[in-house]
């Protein structure tokens, strides 16, 4: 029965007496050897931390009615009682004042802390006293998903601006700390590609009437990996400024637009069912070609020898 069952197998063995080992198929075992290892370690690797993939699609954003617009912004030449953010959309909506959460501080003309402002209680300070400081704006608001924009101006406070503010002329020269969007903020360590803070550490210094105008291309992203799913987004930033002639009250306008485009990052892991068929091909494949290799190395070395003992006969 055996005898039988022996005319099935595939790997027939040659008796080691008829083998005989050469230095070029033991260089090409070593390197094969290191190039199979190789390629394994990088398998392993792969199952372990496979890479970041991205794609895209048109979606509908599933992230809320509104976007979260988080912000941190010193105006260094504009006092807290002349500072305004207003928000304005494709939809209709005007919001003066102080839309959403923020809290404005008061800076002194050397950047320090002379503690919080509340417009609606401004204390004991007076007016006159406050002009020649700056106000951090902190805080975020809530915006429709349309085309829109929020801007820090004076625009619904000329009356104070004609009285304190040298006949109009004001400077809104500025320092983003930062600005983002979403409900959750990606620090710069969360290891996903994609332009989360375009916008941090920009400081516009200039002197004088200048009027900014940033262009916010919000892009909707996913963040998945390990089970879990993130949702934020990203944003792709432009800005132009230009000095304004006397009587035109400057502005930092800020000018958003979500995009139909949604991003997704994932991590593709491969199942251990894979990874076995990969690691074979491996093993497999790179034997099978330094056989061939061997194979052709060795009879050409034959073929060398016939040669030269003809010549030598």
């Amino acid at each position: 029965m055996f005898a039988k069952l022996r005319k099935f197998d595939f790997y027939r063995h040659v008796p080691i007496d008829l083998t005989e080992p050469t230095a070029p198929g033991a260089i090409i075992s070593i390197v094969c050897g290191i190039v199979m290892m190789s390629l394994f370690v990088g398998e392993v690797r792969s199952l372990f931390n496979p890479p970041l993939r991205s794609d895209m699609f048109v979606a509908q954003d599933q992230q809320g009615e509104r976007l979260r617009i988080n912000y941190n912004l010193t105006f260094h030449k504009l006092p807290c009682f002349l500072t305004s953010l207003d928000v304005v959309d494709a939809l209709g909506r005007h919001e003066m004042g102080t839309p959403g959460e923020m809290t404005m501080t008061r800076v002194s003309s050397n950047g320090g802390n002379l503690g919080t402002y509340d417009r609606n209680h401004p204390g004991d300070t007076k007016f006159e006293n406050m002009r020649e400081e700056g106000c951090n704006l902190r805080g975020h608001v809530g915006v429709n998903k349309v085309p829109g924009n929020f801007h820090v101006s004076s625009h619904g406070l000329q009356h104070l601006v004609m009285q304190y503010a040298n006949g109009g002329n004001i400077n809104v020269q500025h320092t983003v700390h930062y600005l983002w969007i979403g409900d959750i903020e990606f620090h710069g360590d969360h290891g996903y590609e994609g332009e989360v803070h375009p916008l941090n550490g920009i400081k516009q210094l200039e002197d004088g009437s200048t009027h900014y105008e940033y262009h916010l291309d919000v892009v909707p992203t996913i963040y998945e990996d390990k089970g879990t799913t993130e949702r934020s987004y990203q944003i792709a930033a432009s800005m132009h400024k230009q000095g304004l002639p006397g009587g035109h009250m400057p502005a930092s306008f800020f000018r958003y637009q979500l995009s139909p485009i949604t991003v997704r990052f994932h991590r593709d892991r491969t199942g251990l069912l894979h990874f076995t068929t990969y690691v074979c091909a491996i093993v497999g494949g790179v034997y099978t070609v330094a056989g061939l290799l061997n194979r052709v190395v060795h009879k050409t070395a034959v073929q060398l020898q016939r040669k030269l003992l003809g010549k030598d006969g």
